[in-house]
This record gives structure tokens, sequence and C-alpha cells, in this order.
């Protein structure tokens, strides 16, 4: 294998941080053709300030949902994918059933949840339910930092999974009895007498209505009918257990203690213990009674932001970085109309006009873990998800580690140049490490849709190994977006 010695200057990748990835301005984006079997050259030229699409063929549509929808995908799986009619291979995706995380090795550690992960999104076959808890942990986000040595981080990743794609009122309803979730948002402090408006605050700003759509009011009676929320240790037949105690013993101990009783069958869950609940009548959302959590819940639900929020929270991360109003408004109908089950959200974007228009095409960035696991994916390497996690950081994503609750930015937001080069630090780290790789010229035509810029094209051409080539193709903008 050759080193990978040709290599886009630092100027070059700030540029193209601020041009390629930001959006069209500054290239004209080209499509590549093999003359004769040799290394591509730059031709054919789309329209200026746009990349030449591809989305008219069945093979270009189903590549480009594979990057929305999945992580990415072997040539193989292309293959299948562009045999299939679009509507039916929208149908086997958004209906792929889950698999489970493999066991973990150490339950009650984040970065050893957060590797497993990682490896998992990269091998199994179920890829959609993977991208979706990857959104919903971005969207219903927790933090690993208030469950130190507990195993609330593989508790909530195993809930998303499993109930990630069903309807949006039961996946609410569990996070919010979710152990992380109660840690995170403090609803574990919250009583009758001193309700905490953390979680109240958060569900409506953040995880459901938008900014404007309640008042400080609305918070105070919300957080009065989310009161009393507790977590609780039962064991493998629904009973109740004494907690471990922290307090006398190392962490090392502590986490072994819970590992050894979660091995026994225990569990961590979420009840409502209605001596700490705050039983009086509130008036929350324009409803007036003594409301519980799931009363609440169905007041949030009928509230007319509620699907939008979630349809362009949705639209964002899978279809376009500006959803108008009303494509907003279509997706919404459509979502609330099933009785706001994702599934038919999901459909009602990836079959939109907007998804499938050439103005789609590529208009997104692939976060850091999307782009890590991308690369996973197209060399094969489930072997990097420990490199995954030691990247993460300098490309301003690390896993159940938000900066805030509002979660981490998205598309255009993931842009600066220190990010990038980690980008492309994390690119050599890779094929530094790869013995033989795969046809990197039948790669740019698999995973870039053989659709590049002349920078690409030239540094691609120039490359003397196919290990430069790789990550001439990795550390590209054609490959970080989607």
């Amino acid at each position: 294998m050759g080193s990978a010695n040709v290599k886009l200057s630092r100027r070059q990748v700030l540029g193209i941080a601020a041009g390629g990835v930001v959006g069209a301005a500054g290239f004209r984006y080209l499509t590549l053709k093999l003359p004769g079997g040799s290394q591509p050259v730059a031709s054919a030229a789309g329209p200026a300030g746009a990349w030449a699409s591809p989305l008219s063929s069945a093979r270009g549509l189903a590549a480009h949902l594979l990057r929305r929808a999945t992580f990415g995908y072997t040539p193989a799986e292309l293959d299948a994918a562009a045999a299939m009619s679009y509507p039916d291979l929208v149908e086997m995706v958004v209906n792929q059933a889950a698999q489970p995380l493999p066991s973990v090795t150490n339950p009650t550690n984040h970065q050893a949840v957060v590797s497993a992960w990682y490896a998992h999104m990269a091998t199994t076959p179920a890829q959609f339910p993977e991208r979706m808890t990857l959104f919903w942990h971005g969207l219903l986000t927790s933090d690993y930092r208030k469950a130190a040595r507990l195993p609330f981080v593989l508790q909530q990743n195993e809930l998303y999974r499993s109930t990630g794609r069903s309807d949006l009122r039961t996946l609410i309803n569990a996070v919010t009895y979710d152990p992380l979730m109660i840690r995170y948002l403090d609803l574990e402090e919250s009583t009758a007498a001193s309700p905490n408006e953390n979680y109240s605050r958060e569900l409506m700003e953040l995880f459901t209505l938008g900014v404007g759509n309640y008042t400080e009011t609305d918070v105070r009676e919300g957080a009065r009918a989310f009161s009393g929320i507790r977590t609780i240790l039962v064991d493998a037949s629904g009973r109740r257990m004494q907690p471990p105690k922290l307090k006398g013993s190392t962490p090392a101990a502590y986490a072994q203690t819970v590992e050894q009783l979660l091995a026994q069958g225990a569990t961590f869950k979420g009840v409502l213990a209605r001596t700490q609940h705050d039983n009086g009548s509130k008036t929350f959302l324009g409803h007036t009674g003594n409301l519980d959590p799931a009363q609440a819940f169905d007041i949030i639900l009928s509230q007319p932001s509620f699907a939008p929020h979630i349809a362009r929270s949705a639209l964002v991360q899978f279809c376009t970085p500006n959803p108008s109003t009303s494509l907003i408004n279509t997706v919404a109908t459509a979502f609330r109309t099933s009785n706001f089950d994702i599934k038919t959200l999901m459909r009602s974007i990836f079959t939109s006009e907007a998804f499938t228009s050439p103005d789609a095409y590529r208009s997104l960035v692939r976060g850091p873990a999307d782009y890590m696991v991308a690369t996973m994916r197209a060399l094969s390497r489930p072997d990097l998800a420990a490199t995954c996690v030691q990247s993460g950081a300098g490309m301003d994503q690390i896993l159940y580690d938000m900066p805030t609750v509002a979660g981490w930015p998205s598309n255009q937001g993931w842009v600066s140049s220190g990010a990038w080069l980690a980008r492309l630090n994390f690119a050599n780290r890779v094929v530094a490490t790869q013995g033989s790789f795969p046809d990197p010229v039948d790669a740019i035509h698999v995973q870039v849709d053989g659709v590049v810029g002349p920078d690409t094209a030239a540094v691609f051409n120039a490359s003397q190994s196919d290990g430069d080539r790789w990550y001439a193709l990795l550390a590209s903008p054609e490959f970080q977006l989607k």
C-alpha cells in the first residue's frame, strides 16, 4: 500500500470548507467519465453553481436515498437497490426491522457503548433503524455525564432503536420515563412541593413545539404535570430492588456491582411516584384538570405547532437544509393524519418532490458520525469503531455528550476549519491502516456517482497509489455531502 502522500493543501481544505461544503458557489461541478478505462478526468459540466445531478437515473436516485436514509452502502447493496422501483425501495427501507445491539462488554461505560454502536451502525443490514436512532438521539437529547457508572446510555440507545419508528406519542412517553432523560433534565428532583421546570421547558421548546408556541405559565404548569417521575431498579420478575449505593464504594466496585445486577436480569426503569406527583388542578396549553404526564402528552400532540415542528426537524436532517413552509405543511399533514406514525413521516419525506428533485442533490452535509460510518461501510472496516470514538471530539461530535440540550448543529453548522481538518486526519488514519483497497475508480462511481469537482478530479488523477486515491475520495467535499 502506498502512503497517502498526495493531499489537499491547508489552503485548499479551507477553501473547500468555505465553498464546496457550505454550498455550490465557487465551483463548476463536473461529471467524470472513463475514456478507455483510464483514470477519471473532468468533463460534461453541470449548470454553473450546481452539481450535475444523477437523480433522473434509477441508480442515482437509489444512491441518493441510501446516503440519507442509511449510512451509505456497499457496491452490492447499491446494485440491489437500483434494481428496485423507487417506491418499492422506499418501502423496503422504512420497513426494515431493527437488529439488536450486540452485547456490550461494559454496559456502564459510555465509551464502550458508543464504540459498540459505531460497529453496529457499520455492519447491520438494518441501516434505517440505526439512522433513526441517531436522529432521535440528536433531537430528544441526553448526555452521559449525569449517569456515570450506570447503564443509562445503553438503555436509551436501545429505546430509540426499538421505538424510534413507531408513533411519536409512544416514543415521547417512553423517553419521558427513560432513566437517562430523567437524570439529564432533572425529573427525579421534581416534586409536588418543588416542581423542576427543566424537562417541561425543553420538551416544548426543543423537542415538540418550538419557541413561541407556549408560555412561561405553560412551563410551570407542565412541570407540575411531570412531577414525581422517578427511576427505580427492578429484578427479572419486575419486583422493585434496592439500588446499590455509590457512597462507601469505589467507582470501579460500584460499576461491577451494577453490571452483576444487570447480568442477573435487573433493569432500571422510570415510574410515576404518586406520592411525589402534584395532584392539583393545572392549566396547561389551554387545558385544565388534574393533569398527569399521559394527559400532558395528549395536549402537546393536539397543538397546531407539533406536527410542523417535527416535520421541519426531520426535513432538515433528511431532505433540505431550508424546507419551505409549503413542504413542511405537506409533510406535517401526512404525519398528523397518520396519528403521528414515524414511518409515514419518513415515507412522505423520501417520496416528496423536494427529496427527488435535482436541487436536493448534495444539499446536506454529513455529520461526523454519519461520515465516519459511511467511511467504514465503503471500506468494510468495522474495526474502526474505536477510532471513531476517538476522532469524534475533533469533529465536534461526541455521541451522548451534547454541547447543549439543543443538540448538535446541522449541515453548514458542521463546517469549520478545525473540524474539517479533523475529518482529513480521520481519512488519513483510515487509509494508513488499510491493507488493501477496493478499486478507487469504481469507488468514485459507486460512492459519489462519478460526479466530482475539478479540485477532487485533479487530486485523484495526480495520486500515485490506491491509498492516495481513496484519501482523495474520503477527504473530498463530494463524499462529505449527501
